[in-house]
């Protein structure tokens, strides 16, 4: 460590080190407070932007529950025009695919649910999204475009969901085998307490008994 002779030599180092490094310190002082409290506002904006956005979709779903259709779309447009960056963009979009298709708007319906697929940020909205496009496809007649929607891999806790809905989509092609080995695997992945189970199983019974029949025909 240098020494000093006196005070006033090391008054004078300190001085000329401040005009040498003082404009850089006060530059790092500054980027560090804009960079602590313009973090703070974004978390305060975004903070501020999700209660906004949970409160219009609060209010497109009161107006659902309601029958109010009109007033639900409203809500449910303005908040894919404004917080469609929010969790609540993707839950608005399934619910105003479900308000089309009860209105008969099919296409409209499934321009809902794609773009939910495609920016929904919780990947389990993104599976409701897939599955529900994939049942308007089933039913447009469009079985292939249905059964390419169910993921090769990654279905975790949505498994017996996906298969369910390519046996559906092959007993709608005729393809019988391929519908019972699907059911099989969706019975296989659920629970034995599932709440769908019997009605998947009796999907599964359907199909072995007109494979009965054709043998006996």
């Amino acid at each position: 460590m240098v020494g000093y002779v006196s005070e006033e030599q090391q008054v004078e180092a300190i001085k000329k080190w401040w005009k040498e490094n003082g404009k850089a310190v006060i530059a790092g002082i500054v980027l560090g407070l804009v960079i602590l409290f313009g973090g703070r506002a974004w978390i305060e904006y975004r903070q501020e932007q999700a209660e906004e956005a949970s409160a219009q979709y609060a209010e497109l779903m009161a107006a659902k529950e309601q029958g109010n259709a009109a007033l639900a779309v409203q809500k449910g447009e303005a908040v894919l025009k404004e917080y469609a960056s929010t969790p609540y963009g993707a839950l608005a979009a399934l619910a105003l695919a479900q308000i089309e298709l009860e209105r008969g708007d099919v296409a409209a319906a499934r321009t809902h649910l794609q773009w939910a697929m495609d920016n929904a940020r919780q990947e389990g909205v993104r599976h409701v999204a897939r599955l529900r496009l994939g049942r308007v496809l089933i039913a447009e007649g469009n079985w292939d475009a249905a059964l390419a929607l169910v993921p090769a891999s990654g279905t975790e806790g949505f498994t017996a969901a996906y298969e369910e809905l390519k046996g559906d989509a092959y007993v709608a092609k005729g393809d019988v085998g391929q519908a019972r080995e699907a059911y099989r695997k969706a019975l296989e992945a659920l629970g034995p307490t599932a709440p769908n189970r019997a009605l998947l199983q009796m999907k599964l019974d359907d199909l072995g008994e007109a494979n009965q029949q054709e043998q006996v025909s």
